[in-house]
Parts: structure tokens; C-alpha cells; sequence
């Protein structure tokens, strides 16, 4: 319960932080990305890869980016479904103001709550947080890439931990 209610805090605190930052960009994303689900039943270690799907909502400035997403994965009887916090650190953006493309690196974190089951008899949800690290791109005034790595860890007994290779188209609105 203690878990619940500090995600709701934290999530309250930065929607209302962010909304007053970022009102100058917001975005709309759709994300796929390819995840290794690393999974431990009766002292056997499993790893199941297969694709993420997600959705995500945000906001970003020059410097930082949050966002709110949602992931999910399906494969073999195995389910999970994540809604997460994000935030993310633009390293730096193109040296030139000229450039058409602009690339942004970025560094963040997420946390956030994950449901996970599969057809046997794992029913189980509890909290996700980790990493990430990557390369935006701004192709169009609105529309931004997303290429990253996230890795996440979890205190469900039963997974170890989640790394996935995704990449997201952006709108910026």
C-alpha cells in the first residue's frame, strides 16, 4: 500500500511541476522496442524475448524530458505491463543552430508499478524502476525519434530484471 501511495504522490508532484516547465512543448508518442524478460521460477533462471508495445505522454524543453508511458509484452503465456515515470537529461543538442536534424543524447531514469502473469500460476505486480540511455532526433519541427536502451529492475519475486531496445516516434505539439 505503501508503494501505491507514494507513486501517486510522486506521479501528482511532477505532473504539476512539469506542466508549469514544459508548457512550451508537449508530445504524444508510440513506441516498439525488442525486450529480454529475465524471469526466475523454482530456482530456474528464464529469459523470454520478444516485442514491447507502448504509448507515452509528455512534455520537454531544451534540457529535460518527462514522460508518462505505458509498456506491454505477451509472449508464450507470459505478460507484463508496466506504466512508468520518466525522466530523461538531453546531454547536449547539435553544435549548430543551422542543422536540419538535430540529435540530442539523453540519460534518465523511470520508476514506476508493473503487473506480471503468465498462464501457469504467476499473478503478481509490484514496482519497476531503472535506466535509460540514448538518442533523440528532432527530423521535423514535429516529430521527434527515439532510439534507447532501458533496463529495468523490479521487486516482483519473480522477475529479475527487463532490458528492451525500443524505439518511438514522437509528436510535438
Amino acid at each position: 500500500m505503501f508503494h501505491k501511495i507514494f507513486l501517486a504522490t510522486l506521479l501528482a508532484l511532477t505532473l504539476s511541476h512539469a506542466s508549469d516547465e514544459f508548457s512550451s512543448e508537449r508530445l504524444l508518442g508510440i513506441e516498439v522496442g525488442y525486450s529480454d524478460l529475465n524471469t526466475n521460477f523454482n530456482g530456474s533462471d528464464t529469459t523470454i524475448r520478444s516485442a514491447e508495445f507502448g504509448l507515452k505522454i509528455g512534455a520537454q524543453n531544451d534540457e529535460w524530458r518527462t514522460t508518462l508511458a505505458g509498456n506491454f509484452f505477451t509472449k508464450n503465456g507470459h505478460k507484463y505491463q508496466k506504466v512508468m515515470l520518466q525522466f530523461d537529461r538531453f546531454v547536449w543538442a547539435s553544435l549548430y543552430e543551422t542543422d536540419d536534424i538535430v540529435f540530442k543524447p539523453y540519460l534518465g531514469g523511470h520508476i514506476g508499478w508493473m503487473k506480471y502473469t503468465d498462464d501457469f500460476s504467476i499473478n503478481d505486480n509490484g514496482m519497476v524502476y531503472g535506466g535509460q540511455a540514448g538518442l533523440a532526433w528532432n527530423v521535423l519541427n514535429e516529430v521527434d525519434f527515439d532510439l534507447g536502451y532501458r533496463y529495468s529492475l523490479t521487486d516482483i519475486d519473480n522477475v529479475d530484471n527487463i532490458g528492451a531496445v525500443v524505439f518511438g516516434v514522437n509528436y510535438i505539439y
